[in-house]
């Protein structure tokens, strides 16, 4: 969704929230209600026209944009399976579209990390490709989509964070406050894997939603990583001892 369509769908928003009909706002403006309508459901008024109506609403446009904002800022947006592989396919092709989706500048980023004004092009042009942002001219771009990005479960990204940073987070100690390791194997029976299994999921659901939602735009939150799993172990202690080095 463009910005200037977010606007538009924020001042509707606005106009409900006032209690106001599109005739209602018609009258004020000086415009027949099917023209209000036509405006609203194309997304489509000029600035003149918007400044009109914030003026009527009682409503400043600086207001309306950092509304349009801040529901950006708080929206989830899901990365399909195919912009998934695309972006693991070329691994400083996914670090770039993070920095940029994180609002980083295109500037710091080339400056940062010794990006070529090509290879930037060349990057830009896939990202407008796979719909995360719209590409003008002079390497000018607007973000498609909001910071808040998610990917899928068990999809190409979690595959390869997963293999490179989870052995890396298993090396702490976890021995501070706000960190807590249990490994447990033992015997359980079906009926009892089958409970643990749903329970853990759903709190692994809980600590997701809670990672995106309010705590996400918290700036005292901090980046933590949860592993949420049990199945089938083969073990023994004599391999274990034996292993050890």
């Amino acid at each position: 969704m463009r910005d200037s369509e977010r606007i538009v769908d924020v001042l509707k928003l606005v106009l409900r929230e006032r209690g106001l009909t599109y005739r209602e706002l018609g009258e004020r403006i000086g415009l027949s209600e099917p023209t209000v309508k036509r405006m609203f459901s194309q997304r489509r008024i000029t600035l003149d026209r918007l400044e009109t109506v914030c003026d009527t609403l009682g409503l400043s446009l600086l207001e309306l944009t950092r509304r349009a904002s801040a529901q950006l800022a708080s929206e989830i947006y899901r990365l399909t399976i195919a912009q998934e592989r695309r972006l693991v396919a070329d691994v400083e092709l996914f670090y770039f579209f993070w920095m940029l989706v994180h609002r980083h500048s295109l500037a710091s980023i080339c400056r940062r990390y010794a990006v070529t004004d090509q290879q930037a092009k060349v990057w830009l042009t896939q990202l407008d490709r796979m719909g995360i942002i719209e590409l003008f001219e002079g390497k000018r771009f607007a973000l498609r989509i909001s910071s808040n990005v998610v990917w899928n479960e068990d999809g190409p990204i979690e595959r390869l964070i997963v293999s490179r940073s989870l052995p890396l987070f298993l090396k702490g100690r976890f021995r501070r406050d706000d960190e807590y390791f249990r490994f447990i194997v033992g015997k359980l029976s079906p009926e009892s894997i089958m409970l643990f299994r749903s329970r853990l999921r759903e709190l692994a659901e809980q600590i997701f939603e809670q990672s995106v939602g309010t705590d996400a735009m918290r700036a005292d939150s901090k980046t933590a990583a949860v592993v949420v799993a049990i199945g089938p172990a083969s073990f023994s202690l004599r391999d274990v001892v034996e292993g050890a080095p």
